[in-house]
C-alpha cells in the first residue's frame, strides 16, 4: 500500500488543466471542481485498493498484522463513504450557474474543510504513535501495535492528499479574488 502513496502527487498535479492563466469565473470554477473531483477519486481509489488488499490479507494474517488489516478495512470503508458523498456533492453542482459570491463562498468553505482535515490528519498520526507506544506495556500489545500502524499509514496518506488539495486550491485563490470588483 505504501507504494501507492508515491502516485498521489503526480496524479493530482497532472489533473491541473494546461491553461496557465485562467481569467473567467467559469474556468476557475471548473478548475476547482476538477481538482476536488480528482482528489475524491484518488481517495475513493485508495479506499477500494485498501479494502480489497486488507480483506484478502486479513484471512491469512496473524498477530499484529491481523489488527493492521482489520483497522485498514474499517478506516477505508469510512473513506469510501466520504469520497462517495463528496464526489456526489461536487458533481451535482452546476458550475456554470455559480456567481462570484457563490464561488468565493465555496472556495473558502473547501479550504476551511481541508485545513481542518490537515489538523485531523496530524492528530491521527499522533494517535497511531500513541497506540504503538501503548502497545509496549499492554496485554493487548498485538492489537494496539496493529491498529497504531494502520492509523499512522492512513493519517499519512490523508495528510498528503489534503496538503496537495490545499496547495492546488490556494494556487487559484489569487485568480478568483482578482475577479472581485474594486470599489
Amino acid at each position: 500500500m505504501r507504494n501507492y502513496l508515491c502516485l498521489l502527487i503526480p496524479v493530482l498535479l497532472l489533473s491541473i488543466p494546461a491553461s496557465a492563466q485562467p481569467k473567467t469565473l467559469p474556468q476557475l470554477n471548473d478548475i476547482q471542481s476538477d481538482t476536488l473531483e480528482i482528489g475524491m477519486l484518488v481517495l475513493g481509489g485508495w479506499a477500494i485498493v485498501n479494502i480489497l488488499i486488507s480483506s484478502f490479507k486479513l484471512t491469512r494474517a496473524t498477530r499484529n498484522r491481523k489488527y493492521f488489516y482489520q483497522m485498514n478495512l474499517y478506516w477505508n470503508l469510512v473513506n469510501l463513504i466520504i469520497a462517495s458523498v463528496a464526489l456526489y456533492s461536487i458533481l451535482s453542482k452546476d458550475q456554470s450557474a455559480q456567481n462570484l459570491a457563490d464561488s468565493l463562498y465555496l472556495h473558502s468553505w473547501y479550504k476551511k474543510v481541508l485545513y481542518l482535515n490537515v489538523g485531523l490528519d496530524l492528530g491521527y498520526m499522533l494517535l497511531g504513535a500513541y497506540l504503538k507506544e501503548r502497545s509496549r506495556n499492554s496485554y493487548k500489545a498485538e492489537r494496539l501495535m496493529g491498529w497504531g500502524q494502520a492509523v499512522i499509514l492512513q493519517g499519512l496518506f490523508l495528510l498528503l492528499l489534503d496538503v496537495v488539495l490545499v496547495v492546488l486550491l490556494e494556487s487559484i485563490a489569487g485568480h478568483l479574488f482578482r475577479l472581485v470588483p474594486q470599489l
